[in-house]
């Protein structure tokens, strides 16, 4: 039996480790993030969707705090980077369009926006991911373009008085049409209460 000297040791040690690492992040040269980035890519694409509907009137719905149909006001809860979901480019945990939240025409909405992102988020109902002006009047969050801070909330309302299909995004630029920071929000002529859908 042949007895390896310690240097021969230590240089197959050596030898073993960069073998078990090809194909890995580091030994390709990619950043470890787009790795991880390519896992959950992969994940989303296996995971199937859901396709549960929930009308609100007290906290049983994702986004909708409450409602009053006979009042016509709906309250949305919007919180940005709530969880690592797209490098915390989301909304509540949804992002590149899949969720949806539904108001009735003509309807009060109000909206209450906290962004845990680590960096600048804002909020803005606007006609599509490509063109982020806002599609009410007072439908977006203060000084949209630059966003808030980690840590800050804020609150704005708006009537949504034409039907149509509308995005919620981040009107940070960017973040929306790059990194996918959006919802779709639908103003409905026939609903009758506010729902969301994901």
């Amino acid at each position: 039996m042949r007895v390896l000297r310690p240097r021969t040791l230590i240089a197959l040690a050596g030898v073993s480790l960069l073998l078990a690492g090809c194909g890995s992040a580091a030994s390709t040269g990619a950043p470890a993030h787009h790795a991880s980035h390519a896992k959950k890519t992969a994940a989303k694409k296996t995971k199937a969707p859901s396709t549960k509907t929930a009308a609100a009137t007290g906290a049983s719905a994702p986004f909708i705090t409450s409602q009053d149909p006979t009042a016509k006001t709906v309250t949305l809860s919007i919180v940005s980077g709530a969880t690592i979901d797209n490098f915390y480019y989301n909304f509540d945990g949804y992002d590149q369009g899949n969720a949806t939240i539904t108001v009735p025409q003509g309807w009060t909405v109000k909206v209450d926006f906290t962004n845990q992102n680590g960096s600048n988020s804002s909020v803005v109902i606007a006609p599509s991911v490509s063109n982020l002006t806002p599609a009410f009047t007072g439908a977006a969050s203060t000084d949209a373009s630059v966003g808030m801070q980690a840590g800050q909330s804020q609150t704005f309302q708006f009537v949504a008085s034409t039907a149509g299909n509308y995005v919620l995004a981040c009107g940070v630029p960017g973040q929306a049409s790059q990194d996918g920071m959006w919802i779709k929000f639908v103003v409905s002529a026939s609903a009758t209460q506010a729902s969301s859908q994901h």
